[in-house]
């Protein structure tokens, strides 16, 4: 048996498949709508498991009117909470874990954790395993990345507002190649990033907390930097990504002597959380100048304000945090779930898991 971090005492003799006929059931809550072919796929990964489903499949008639599923509120959902050892969910409220005594694996279905951490999952049950959904989101959120580079670089900023305005101007655009791009954060979505920048053409830096931990992709990184030197790498950054965890070291990173420090001419692009960020000192560079524009799929408070400047400036791009939006989300995470469910009954050490002295 492994001596990961993640270890549980759950595991069964015989591993999977050979377990004895009266081996105990592993109740999994799944809290979120899958399909009946995804939560098939999850019991087959073990005769022990059992599924429990939080929502309720639409009738025909439900489904004539464009309704899929509802959730299970009350009662029986609170049995079902009562009698799970494992929970698959998006999110859930905190006060569930008073009356889960059995809980003992949380596998999110998002790939950041901070909402959960801000409210105190770890003050609540310190021994609690808690992994995340990192990495299903990096093919999607890359090309967004690649795209909001492009949208800047070719100048179709300039050409939607024309378009709207039937009016014909021709404009300089520029060009990606060769032009420095800073990503902050080296998780999977940078990662893969990276390399698209770099098949581009693309100058490659990163600052990173973790300097010193060898990551896959990394020859696609010209130079790593520690997180003291941002500003040195900001000044010399034509492009400056956003792609780092949220943590309380890590709000507000980008602030006022940030964007002071950014290189004239610097496009801004945000796909991580709008709390690393200080919108008021972002508007103020965009609105002084500084800042070349900035593309953002998060924000400080979401939805974004009506009354928010962001939405009228001419060299902003907004799309509501849909950069991780694909067609194969369910497939990627029930994958991710499913083999992380079976390192979790062998008792080997899981993918993702939260460490909360770090914060992700």
């Amino acid at each position: 048996m492994s001596t990961g971090a993640s270890m549980h005492d759950t595991s069964l003799p015989g591993g999977p498949g050979e377990q004895p006929l009266d081996a105990p059931k592993v109740p999994i809550l799944v809290n979120f709508t899958l399909s009946d072919q995804y939560l098939a796929e999850i019991e087959a990964v073990d005769p022990r498991v059992e599924v429990l489903r939080g929502y309720e499949r639409a009738d025909d008639d439900a489904r004539a009117r464009g309704e899929e599923a509802s959730v299970v509120e009350g009662d029986a959902l609170l049995k079902m909470v009562r009698r799970a050892e494992v929970l698959f969910s998006f999110r859930f409220p905190v006060e569930w874990l008073d009356n889960a005594p059995d809980l003992k694996w949380v596998q999110l279905a998002s790939a950041g954790s901070d909402h959960m951490l801000r409210e105190g999952v770890f003050l609540k049950r310190p021994d609690l395993i808690l992994t995340t959904a990192s990495g299903v989101h990096e093919i999607p959120i890359s090309e967004h990345i690649l795209a909001m580079i492009l949208h800047f670089s070719r100048g179709f900023n300039i050409a939607a507002r024309n378009q709207a305005q039937s009016k014909w101007e021709r404009y300089r655009a520029d060009e990606a190649y060769d032009k420095k791009v800073c990503m902050v954060g080296y998780g999977p979505i940078a990662r893969r990033a990276a390399t698209m920048c770099k098949a581009l053409g693309m100058v490659v830096v990163s600052v990173r907390a973790s300097i010193a931990e060898q990551q896959p992709s990394f020859e696609a990184v010209d130079r790593f930097y520690p997180p003291a030197e941002l500003n040195d790498v900001l000044a010399q950054s034509d492009y400056v990504v956003v792609a780092a965890p949220r943590t309380p070291q890590s709000e507000r990173m980008i602030g006022k002597s940030q964007f002071e420090a950014m290189k004239e001419g610097a496009v801004l692009v945000n796909i991580s959380r709008g709390a690393l960020v200080d919108e008021a000192a972002m508007i103020e560079a965009l609105q002084g100048g500084k800042l070349k524009g900035a593309a953002l799929d998060v924000f400080e408070r979401e939805p974004l304000r009506e009354d928010s400047p962001l939405w009228k400036m001419p060299n902003v791009l907004i799309t509501p945090h849909v950069s991780g939006s694909n067609p194969h989300y369910d497939r990627r995470v029930t994958d991710l779930f499913c083999d992380n469910l079976a390192r979790y009954l062998k008792g080997e050490q899981l993918r993702n898991k939260v460490e909360s002295e770090r914060g992700y």
